[in-house]
């Protein structure tokens, strides 16, 4: 099923402020700027030198020494000169190497704190995100998009501010060489500049198709591999290679056309460089030839080989400075177009946490809700009144929800896929907001309590198990960082988790991956149940915590279940009706609405909706 995109997510026009908040970053590290801008200075200032060092020695060495005896030369002038040339070289190669060591660890500064930024940002995104967002396009952000990220800072621009303070320094030679010579290259650069802007914008258009086409192309590749084993069971690989082939081709597409305007636009700049060279070559000889005056910054000149030759070096570093920039600007598009993807998620609204009540222990085993003014036990009360929500507007799930649930009670959830029995726990949890009613805990509202404190007091033991890379003792702890071992084994040991993690190679030290490969689907929920175990919180949620173990295992998980839930409030959600018969309650659901409640008794004795299930009149879809 296709994913609704997330709402608070900004929309994808182009957002002026991105280039400015790209050199924001840049700014933030002033010292090390500082340093760079002294060095690409130096080497910018060396490079144009060494063009009119051309004039200096043709009309200040070579001609005069032309015109001398030939037995009588005095090359120690020119030597010295040389001399003087060479160590001008040498600085502006230092120069550079030390600009270039600089923007190295510059942008991988910038990169870091990018990365944590998005990072710590995506931590405090509500669920409905990464419900809507694709996992597979949120880490192209990370990786694809956050790539095109250092790339314009170590690359774009440094070579567009260096090429920039080259351009005014050629551009001011230029004009005190010659004015007249200058007009002839003012007229090719607006014809530059105009093929420029008009490829500039059409890459933008095409770098940001390609974005955002790689990021859906890394999502789907995501799903595929994750559900390899429905695309084997259900024989969808055939359906499978035609969609990927036709992702990939839309992606392609993409980067073939912005890939064209930038393959295109470099030599056509090149081949407008050189035909201004000759124009200049044409120019300068005409003028030089009939003794045309030659028009300066500082007045009327004769027109020299020493500046012809030094103007058509400048004129071959000018034109070759545009293409380079004008080579730059598919990059630069390219990486504006990642950045707003990445700025997108660091702007996305964050979880709205207006809570003041915060979670604190007084003594073993006894905690409470203090928000510096009221001081509530936490008991473990929970109770929806009149609970209406809704994912999409006008498309309700949850309709006038009332439950009760009591400290030491056990509230079942009964009712097919899509019923709403799931999103009432994700709404206690306040993964989502409630269109209307209340929910308290212990009498408080829990919008007045911190979500932090909130979800600490909860544990939930989910149908689909995630674990993560490290030891089973470090997975079993997960439910409370601060848990000793010997807590941990306890926790296992009452899920009978023991047992099979004796048996591994490490035993609680074996190490895991993150998909958990090597372990049963069932042997990964008692991991599971045992994180809850360890936690020891004041409520449970159990969303069909049993679903993936066989049933001789589930009798054995059952009986350390009891044990668990004793004296806690528990919310259970279960297909099996078999492992509900003992809840103080049990709640009957059909298209978001409770239609039926009471004990598995009281359930029987009515012979409704409840009745048909459990003696499979009606089975649960």
């Amino acid at each position: 099923m296709a994913r609704r995109r997330y709402t608070g997510e900004p929309a994808k026009k182009v957002k002026k402020g991105t280039f400015t908040r790209l050199i924001s970053h840049i700014l933030q590290h002033k010292v090390r700027l500082v340093f760079i801008a002294i060095s690409m200075i130096g080497a910018t200032f060396v490079n144009v030198g060494a063009s009119l060092f051309l004039k200096i020695a043709i009309d200040g060495y070579i001609t005069p020494m032309l015109l001398q005896d030939k037995n009588n030369v005095d090359f120690e002038p020119f030597k010295l000169a040389m001399l003087y040339f060479a160590l001008m070289l040498f600085i502006g190669v230092i120069c550079t190497l030390v600009y270039r060591l600089l923007m190295v660890k510059l942008s991988n500064g910038i990169l870091r704190d990018i990365r944590e930024q998005m990072y710590e940002k995506m931590q405090k995104l509500p669920i409905r995100y990464f419900d809507q967002n694709k996992a597979g396009d949120i880490m192209s952000r990370y990786t694809n998009d956050l790539d095109t990220f250092r790339q314009v800072i170590s690359e774009t621009i440094p070579q567009t501010i260096r090429g920039g303070l080259t351009f005014i320094t050629i551009f001011a030679s230029m004009l005190m060489l010659s004015i007249n010579l200058f007009i002839v290259v003012l007229i090719m650069i607006i014809f530059m500049v105009l093929f420029t802007r008009w490829s500039g914008n059409r890459s933008l258009k095409s770098y940001r198709k390609t974005q955002s086409s790689i990021g859906g192309l890394n999502g789907y590749v995501e799903e595929m591999v994750l559900g390899s084993k429905e695309v084997k069971v259900y024989c969808y690989e055939e359906r499978n290679i035609n969609e990927f082939t036709k992702k990939n081709t839309e992606w392609a597409e993409a980067v073939v056309k912005a890939d064209t305007l930038s393959n295109i636009l470099f030599p056509f700049m090149n081949s407008l460089g050189n035909i201004l060279y000759v124009m200049i070559a044409f120019a300068g000889g005409t003028m030089a030839l009939n003794g045309i005056t030659n028009y300066t910054l500082v007045g009327p000149t004769v027109l020299t080989i020493g500046t012809i030759t030094s103007f058509m070096t400048f004129t071959k570093t000018f034109s070759s400075l545009i293409g380079e920039l004008s080579s730059q600007l598919p990059y630069l598009m390219q990486s504006l177009s990642g950045a707003e993807r990445i700025f997108e998620l660091i702007d996305t609204e964050p979880e709205i946490d207006n809570g003041t009540y915060r979670l604190e222990k007084i003594e073993k085993d006894k905690w409470q809700w203090n928000n510096g003014e009221n001081k509530v036990p936490l008991v473990g009360n929970i109770v929806l009144d009149n609970v209406s929500f809704s994912y999409e507007e006008n498309k309700p799930v949850l309709k006038n929800i009332n439950v009760y649930a009591d400290k030491g009670q056990k509230v079942a959830l009964v009712g097919a896929t899509g019923a709403g029995k799931t999103t009432i726990t994700n709404l206690i949890n306040r993964f989502y907001e409630i269109n209307d009613g209340t929910i308290t805990y212990d009498g408080i509202n829990v919008t007045h309590i911190k979500k932090k404190d909130l979800r600490e007091s909860l544990a939930i033991v989910l149908q689909d198990v995630n674990l993560f890379t490290g030891t089973i003792m470090e997975n079993i702890r997960y439910g409370k960082l601060t848990a000793t071992d010997e807590e941990c084994i306890e926790a296992a040991k009452l899920v009978y988790a023991d047992s099979f993690i004796e048996m591994l190679p490490d035993g609680y030290n074996t190490v895991i991956k993150g998909d958990s490969g090597s372990l049963s689907q069932g042997q990964k929920q008692l991991i599971s149940i045992a994180r809850a175990a360890v936690a020891d919180p004041p409520c449970l949620i159990l969303d069909e915590a049993t679903s993936s173990i066989d049933t001789r295992t589930e009798k054995l998980v059952q009986k350390g279940m009891d044990s668990i839930m004793k004296g806690r409030t528990v919310f259970i959600i279960a297909h099996r009706l078999s492992t509900i018969r003992d809840a103080d309650v049990i709640m009957v659901m059909r298209n978001g609405e409770i239609i039926e409640r009471g004990s598995h008794e009281s359930l029987l004795e009515k012979k409704g909706h409840y009745y048909e299930l459990y003696t499979g009149k009606v089975e649960i879809d």
